[in-house]
């Protein structure tokens, strides 16, 4: 899996004109401009779709709009800005590259893509942009991107993941929490944890701690951790469980991510116990 990190003017310029404004003097050079040029305005709403789809080759119907913010200073300043973000952040995937492939394919343990295209937006429009119809191409750019560099990275990552197992995602709707919590546990706790090298386990949504909680036990089973290793993660994740009451799956370790998923859906009746877990 390689990233590579671009500026594109179209999506900078779309992302400027549909997206939150990031200045006061952003804002009321939109104002003026869906003054005169609301019919414009109104008909490129949904090109970013179709710049995701080809990001290197996108060429707009109506370039109107994009010539009038294109020859601005507003514009050469905010892409100045964001052609150094971009180098920053390639920097810190460049530093990082090696260790984040090799953890990712021990984790999922299914294919990626060979190249993803990430093109960058300026930190301070605080946001990604994706398509449905394209997974390999994705629009990006935070003010917390740099104060956090691994979980920056970890955070593309899981979006890419996502939107790779999105079809799957569909399939299983029913079961979207089961999905969502292991896909937080493989991403945002478990890669983060190896690249950072301290536990992250005890982060991020709120919502899916208890069950994430019930599935770590298997989880761990499904990293191959042995039953005499376990005591080992649970203080360093700070979860806390009864190794008696587990049977030790073993062939867990031996399938990937989406297998991972269906077990846990196929057998949660058992996993999900009830006052069985607590943090330590």
């Amino acid at each position: 899996m390689k990233l590579e990190f671009q500026v594109n003017d179209y999506l900078l310029t779309w992302t400027l004109l549909y997206g939150a404004s990031i200045s006061q003097r952003i804002h009321t050079f939109k104002q003026k401009l869906w003054t005169t040029y609301k019919k414009q305005y109104n008909r490129s709403t949904n090109d970013k779709d179709e710049m995701l789809m080809d990001i290197k080759n996108y060429l707009p119907n109506d370039d109107i709009l994009y010539n009038l913010v294109l020859e601005t200073e507003i514009f050469e300043q905010l892409k100045e800005e964001t052609e150094k973000h971009r180098l920053a952040l390639m920097k810190v995937w460049d530093q990082n590259k090696k260790e984040v492939v090799k953890n990712i394919n021990d984790i999922i343990r299914f294919p990626l893509k060979a190249k993803y295209d990430i093109v960058v937006l300026h930190p301070k429009m605080d946001t990604y942009l994706l398509s449905n119809e394209c997974k390999s191409t994705i629009g990006w750019g935070f003010k917390n991107d740099l104060e956090d560099e691994l979980m920056t990275l970890t955070n593309i990552v899981y979006t890419i993941i996502k939107t790779e197992m999105s079809d799957f995602e569909k399939e299983y709707k029913k079961y979207k929490e089961i999905i969502q919590a292991i896909l937080e546990l493989a991403i945002h706790n478990e890669l983060y944890t190896r690249l950072s090298k301290k536990s992250n386990y005890l982060d991020g949504d709120p919502t899916l701690t208890f069950l994430k909680r019930q599935i770590y036990p298997y989880w761990l089973m499904y990293l191959g951790c042995e039953r005499e290793d376990m005591t080992h993660y649970m203080m360093r994740d700070k979860v806390a469980f009864d190794i008696e009451n587990y049977v030790v799956e073993t062939q867990l370790k031996k399938i990937n991510l989406y297998e991972f998923i269906k077990f846990c859906i196929k057998n949660q009746k058992y996993i999900i116990r009830i006052n069985s877990l607590e943090i330590i």
